[in-house]
């Protein structure tokens, strides 16, 4: 929709499989003539921690158990309501209108626009900007309700979008305001954009920035990046924080269906020599032997580096099953 981690380029074919089952592409099913779409997805990850000490432990999460469709209410695919639910919620709904090839206005349930769309929920990208699947957070949550204009052209595009708290979170934490996205093309298959965001709560004020660039390196294989600014404000005592985050992430296809990814990320509160730096690398093997089954193997490093304190690594290997129908 907006600027998620797929292709930058016209060609369709450049996008991963792995992408493919993790998004759903309106656009491409509208075209196949079907005026329902429905889908289930399924996501689980097993995480093994090793540590030095007697911390070691496996655990199994279930990340996703969805259900949706996505509806064509007129022939020319002008009109769609998609609707998605999740164990004993409603994840995602939202209607889109399209105006012409170049409009569209959503409305609904959604994931609020802002840089990349990182499919890594764990990422330093998405948990301090506040963008958490779980609700209840002080952050906030990824899902709001609200409105999204957007205007795509063949070299640029840019979203709007307003947003007024995910109706399944409590009032004291639902985030209300403002964010603005886009990005244009600077040369074949390379774009650069931007991000800015404003919302509030009754405990938490933040601001976003975030300049983000992506380049597809061959079929299949793309390179990210991100950077941005995070600005807190807590409403009790009116304590303000400034940190930062950085994210580089790289996708290379050995052959079709069968990729290797590789990332690095850094965050840190605020500036201040006594604020730890937060490190995360991440190196795995994407595996769709079928278009809608997809194999993840992991193995991730997190470390804190501070003037003050030391702290062990932390090493996970992750193993991750997503089986969409």
């Amino acid at each position: 929709m907006w600027a998620s981690a797929d292709s930058v380029g016209d060609d369709s074919d450049s996008i991963s499989d792995e992408q493919e089952t993790e998004y759903l592409d309106l656009n491409g099913n509208l075209q196949s003539g079907q005026w329902l779409i429905p889908h289930v997805t399924y996501r689980g990850l097993n995480f093994w921690e090793y540590s030095s000490g007697p911390a070691n432990d496996s655990s199994l999460q279930q990340m996703q158990a969805e259900a949706g469709f996505t509806a064509q209410i007129d022939k020319e695919g002008k009109y769609l309501a998609a609707v998605a639910w999740e164990q004993d919620a409603t994840t995602e709904y939202y209607l889109r209108l399209e105006a012409d090839k170049t409009w569209a206005l959503y409305a609904g349930l959604m994931k609020k626009v802002f840089g990349i769309r990182n499919i890594d929920h764990t990422s330093y990208q998405s948990t301090y900007q506040g963008f958490n699947l779980e609700n209840d957070t002080s952050d906030g949550s990824v899902f709001s309700e609200g409105f999204i204009l957007q205007k795509t052209e063949d070299k640029w595009e840019a979203s709007l979008n307003y947003f007024f708290g995910n109706p399944y979170e409590a009032s004291s934490l639902k985030q209300k305001g403002l964010s603005v996205s886009g990005e244009f093309e600077i040369a074949e298959k390379k774009r650069l954009g931007a991000s800015i965001m404003t919302e509030k709560s009754d405990v938490l004020e933040k601001n976003l920035l975030a300049v983000f660039y992506r380049q597809d390196l061959s079929k299949g294989s793309t390179v990210m990046l991100e950077g941005g600014l995070v600005k807190d404000k807590t409403a009790d005592d009116g304590e303000v924080t400034v940190g930062s985050y950085e994210m580089l992430q790289t996708l290379v296809e050995l052959t079709r269906g069968y990729s290797v990814e590789a990332s690095l990320e850094h965050y840190n509160t605020e500036f201040d020599s006594t604020s730890p730096d937060n490190w995360k690398w991440r190196v795995g093997v994407i595996a769709s032997p079928r278009p809608n089954l997809v194999l993840k193997f992991d193995v991730v490093n997190e470390r804190q580096i501070s003037s003050l304190t030391t702290q062990e690594d932390d090493w996970q290997v992750q193993g991750q099953v997503t089986v969409a129908l």
